[in-house]
């Protein structure tokens, strides 16, 4: 794996120091990692705008009370569906 450098704002840089060195890590452990976790957030956020990402019900089994009725698991299920 190569490197690369780039020019960043002494700011930015004296904040990634400090923020790095609370963490007990070197700033470029801290920058890269910080890239790394922004590009999965941001791959995330556009698997959610496309839809890949779907929640579904019949993923999970709904639990039922110990003194539930058959009618009222019945009818607390169909809130669901």
């Amino acid at each position: 794996m190569g490197t690369r450098k780039i020019e960043i704002s002494d700011d930015v840089f004296e904040t990634a120091q400090r923020t790095a060195a609370m963490d007990n890590i070197d700033v470029n452990t801290f920058l890269e990692g910080l890239v790394r976790r922004h590009a999965e957030y941001v791959a995330t956020l556009e698997d959610m705008a496309s839809g890949s990402l779907r929640f579904s019900l019949d993923d999970y089994e709904m639990q039922r009370d110990p003194d539930e009725s058959d009618e009222d698991y019945k009818l607390r299920l169909q809130l669901f569906q």
